[in-house]
Parts: structure tokens; sequence; C-alpha cells
């Protein structure tokens, strides 16, 4: 009888998941093998697993029906940076689906992030509800605004006289420092922090252009007629005039730019005319790996003084499970368990269909007649609802997509107040 089984990849393996790759996504284009080498060096011994077939228990070879790998990233929230995992590369053989290889994939890579101190993970999801039966749920979009570049050249008038140079990868230690203190200083959440190695690689691509002013910067590209804004720095107005109208200067190559930024970019309220009306926006998946941990590493509104109990489900990631005290003060926060819960860890992988064994049926049943409404129990949540209470979803929300029951009024402010926020991210990975 043949076994499914998980485990890391091994140089070997790489072929068979790159044929994965191509049957699910269609082959490498031009470049592509180099991408490829580096997400291997990148994950290869302890972030990438396989599922694999085995005959029988005397075989010593098997055959690989999956894979996906596990990115290291900084993600910053309420300007404070956490280990995040970033998931990726899931494939599948066609000829292997539906027999609940991405359900046991997923959970070993929520298993595996919990070994490596991962305390957040996110994904652009390709299946969502294979996502969501393992614990993720919306957090966010990356946005693209559309700006007409002559509006953004106009802002050279109040530029203030700040000089820019051209950057290199001799810069990369200085880029990495300008986006940590912009992170901070602004209290962002949702994007990654880029490490001075990433920064070097970047800024020795000829295909981008990078401009460095003391406190700030911005990498961009031009082609097909279209400025493109990856990254945009600055922490004083004159310096955002400055890199912004830098880009708008070439508005006759390029008359529209593109930016992949906060929506909230002070841009905005700065430049003379609207962003274009078609934004388009790429929706990501959060999930609460280390819910201890993660309170711990995140900032919170400094101003803030808020506390509340919340008892958490979570089968594939045992040590969420339990009732808990959230409490902030100071802009940190600390999160006890006060009583673990007696919830067993899932001991079964069954098929991905949409449908969590954990979800808004277990709540309802476990909160009893009160379970619509509010009580004085605490408020009860799964794993998706634990990650979209992370990303700033209220109470009230969660509540009508029952992911949220029990709890009081007086429950929900105080968590919608503890985790409020307008998560974005600016990378696609």
């Amino acid at each position: 009888m043949s076994e499914l089984r998980v485990r890391d990849v091994t140089e070997a393996d790489l072929d068979a998941v790159l044929t994965i790759r191509s049957r699910s996504f269609g082959p490498l284009g031009a470049g592509g093998q180099g991408w490829w080498q580096r997400v291997a060096d990148e994950t290869v011994g302890g972030r990438m697993l396989v599922v694999v077939e085995t005959a029988d228990s005397r075989s010593a070879s098997d055959r690989v029906l999956g894979s996906g790998r596990i990115r290291p990233y900084q993600q910053v929230w309420g300007g404070r940076h956490l280990p995040m995992g970033g998931v990726a590369g899931v494939y599948v053989d066609p000829a292997a689906r539906g027999r609940g290889v991405a359900s046991l994939l997923g959970r070993a890579l929520v298993q595996r992030m919990i070994e490596l101190g991962d305390v957040v993970s996110c994904l652009y999801p390709t299946a969502p509800m294979l996502y969501r039966a393992v614990g993720y749920e919306l957090g966010g979009g990356q946005t693209r605004l559309t700006y007409a570049a002559d509006a953004l050249r106009a802002l050279r008038s109040v530029r203030a006289g700040v000089s820019l140079r051209a950057a290199g990868p001799g810069d990369a230690a200085r880029f990495e420092e300008l986006a940590r203190a912009h992170q901070q200083q602004n209290r962002l959440s949702g994007p990654m922090l880029p490490t001075a190695e990433t920064w070097r690689a970047q800024l020795a691509d000829t295909e981008m252009i990078h401009y460095l002013a003391d406190d700030g910067f911005v990498a961009y590209s031009l082609g097909g007629g279209v400025l493109t804004v990856e990254s945009l720095v600055a922490q004083s107005p004159g310096t955002a005039a400055a890199l912004w109208s830098v880009v708008g200067s070439g508005s006759s190559a390029a008359p529209v730019v593109e930016a992949w930024l906060d929506p909230r970019d002070p841009v905005a309220l700065a430049v003379g005319g609207l962003p274009d009306a078609g934004v388009h926006t790429v929706p990501w998946m959060l999930r609460v790996v280390d819910l201890g941990g993660a309170v711990a590493a995140r900032g919170f509104a400094p101003g803030l003084v808020a506390s509340a109990s919340v008892a958490v489900t979570d089968p594939d990631a045992p040590a969420n499970t339990g009732t808990w005290v959230i409490a902030v003060s100071g802009g940190r926060g600390k999160a006890v368990l006060q009583q673990p819960s007696t919830v067993p860890t899932r001991t079964t992988h069954p098929r991905s269909s949409g449908h969590h064994p954990e979800s808004s049926d277990h709540l309802r049943t476990a909160a009893g007649p009160a379970a619509s409404g509010h009580d004085e129990q605490p408020v009860r949540l799964e794993a998706r609802g634990l990650a979209a209470l992370w990303c700033g979803w209220t109470l009230s929300r969660l509540r009508q997509a029952g992911l949220a029951v029990g709890g009081t009024s007086s429950d929900d402010a105080a968590l919608d107040a503890i985790f409020a926020g307008q998560p974005f991210m600016t990378e696609y990975f």
C-alpha cells in the first residue's frame, strides 16, 4: 500500500519539483533558471518541504507529488519587525490532486514555521479555500496606484533644494536603514523589510533606477511607456517631493506612473491630481503561527491601554489553543495563556474541501444559545478569525462572517482598538 509523507527537500528532488511547477504554472520564462536557483539556495535545508509517495515500506525510493517553501522575511506590524514565513511555491502534481496532498503539505508548512520561530505567516493565494482550511484569512492587499507623470513632475517646485544622487550596491546598508526607520516612524503594518543583501542585488540590477537623498530613496523602472515605482521612502516633505518629481521627470517617455506603495502614501495629499480610478489590488492572506510571540513582538498605538480575553481553537498550531488575556500599554503588548484548551491536535489530514472542521460550526456548537450574539464568556475564535482580527477586521465583521462568537461589547471594543489598522503589502513573493 502506498503512503503519503512529508520530508525536507534535497538537491536530488529539485528537478522533480521544477517539473511539477511547470505542469502547474507553465515553464519558466527567460531568466527563470537563475530565479529558481536563488529560491533553492534560500530554502533548501529546512524551509522547503515535499510530499512524497512511497510504494511500500521496503522501497528505498519515493515519488514527489507536491512541494512548498517558506521564505524568511521580516514583516512590520505597528512599526515593529516580526519574523514572518512567506509561503510560496506550493505545487501539486495535477495527477495527484484530490488526494489530500495540498492539505497535508499546508499543515506541515505551519508546523515547520512553528519550529523555525516564525510568529506570523503570509501568502498570496491561488487557492484561498485550501489556505483557509489551515488557518489563513484575508489580511489586506498589494495596491497599485496610477498617477499622471506630469502631475508628479510638478512637485519639483517644492523640493526645497534637496540633492539626489544615483545609488549603487555600496548603498545597500543605507537603503535598509532608511526603510527600517520609515516603517518604524510611521508605525506601518504589513510591508516587509528587505535586507541589505536583498538591496545589494537590486541595486546591481541595471534595469532598475535608484536615487538616494540624505533621508530617503526611490527605486523605479521605465519600460513599455510606464514608470513603475517599486519603493519610495522619505522622512521629510522636501525629500518626498524631490523623489516623486525625479520619477515624474520621465513624463515625455512615459506619461503614466504606477506605484506599488502604501494606499495612504502622503503623495496622494501632495500631488495636484487624484490617482487613476482603476486602482488594482492583489489580495494576500495571513496566519498567526505563535500568538504569544506575535503579540509580544508587535507594536501597538502608544496611547492605548486596553485588555481583553479571547478563547482560541487552533488544532494545527496547538500552542495557540486556549484562553488568553491580551493586554497593551505604552505601545507594547502581551498575551498570557490563562487556560490551555483540551481540544486535541489534529491527527488526520482530510482533503481540502473549503470546510474547516474547527471553524464556525465548532464555534456555534461550543457557544450554545448565545452564539449569534454576546455572552459573559470570552470572545471565541478559531485560527481564521484570529488571523482576521490580527489584520484589523472588526469583531462585528467577524461575527457577521461566523468567525467569532461570545464575549461582551466591551471585549469587542477593546479588541477592535488593540488590533486597529489598515495593513498593506508592497512586495509580491
